[in-house]
């Protein structure tokens, strides 16, 4: 069920502005799920930043994780 938002006029307008241009002209409520993905990755990128020994661990497993050569079917 849709639910509305209370939000002022220059936040919608800004949203609009980056739905418009940076966005390719997307709804809103996706604009407003890009932001959103957007922060939490820097979020997470934040606590990788603060945890030295999770950094370097999810910096091993990405590079294993890429010279993986997985043969695809058609």
């Amino acid at each position: 069920m849709p639910t509305s938002m209370r939000v002022t006029p220059e936040n919608r307008d800004a949203l609009a502005q980056i739905a418009a241009t940076e966005l390719g002209g997307v709804s809103l409520d996706q604009a407003l799920r890009v932001v959103l993905f957007e922060h939490r990755s820097r979020a997470a990128l934040a606590r990788l930043a603060a945890a030295p020994d999770a950094a370097d661990s999810y910096l091993v497993e990405s590079a294993q994780l890429a010279e993986v050569d997985a043969a695809v079917e058609e």
